[in-house]
């Protein structure tokens, strides 16, 4: 019963946040900008991250348990440490 509870709040929870972004998009393309600044959204762009999110998610859920914990938790951490090596050493030069 708790799974189903969950389901149907992560469910509900995904509707508010689509909706929250339909709305954001629609105000920043009638939104009045300063003289040469555009702030209609990139549509384009839009599209490719959100197919290429749904992408990872689909493939990183089905791929998961295929993976051992340990290499997963070890990718994980090697990728987010050389970003903020990469961020720290761009913010001293």
């Amino acid at each position: 019963m708790a799974s189903i509870y969950l389901s149907t709040s992560i469910q509900q929870g995904e509707r508010i946040l689509s909706i929250a972004l339909i709305a954001h998009v629609a105000l920043y393309s009638v939104m009045p900008a300063k003289a040469g600044l555009s702030t209609s959204p990139d549509w384009m762009l839009g599209i490719r991250f959100g197919v290429g999110g749904f992408a990872g998610m689909y493939l990183g859920a089905r791929c998961q348990k295929f993976m051992p914990q340990k290499f997963i938790k070890l990718m994980l951490t090697t990728i987010i440490t050389f970003l903020a090596l990469k961020y720290i050493v761009q913010y001293f030069r």
